[in-house]
């Protein structure tokens, strides 16, 4: 049976390092996630375009707040 969860917008970034430690954060404290327009590795870099980080709505405030209390944002 497929989840139906709905993804909102958390952030923008285009910082590569920033994208991994945020992937970090959220999948230690389970809540879903994914980046639009993240780069495919090196054959499509981002180049400054930035990513969008998309988290499940329910958990809108708790990642807002994780990823504060871990200096993002």
């Amino acid at each position: 049976m497929a989840e139906n969860i709905e993804f909102v917008e958390l952030l923008q970034t285009t910082d590569p390092t920033e994208i991994e430690v945020i992937e970090s954060i959220l999948r230690d404290v389970g809540i879903k996630y994914h980046f639009k327009g993240r780069a495919l590795g090196r054959i499509f870099p981002t180049m400054n375009k930035p990513v969008r980080l998309m988290v499940e709505k329910e958990k809108f405030e708790q990642a807002k707040a994780v990823l504060k209390g871990h200096g993002q944002q």
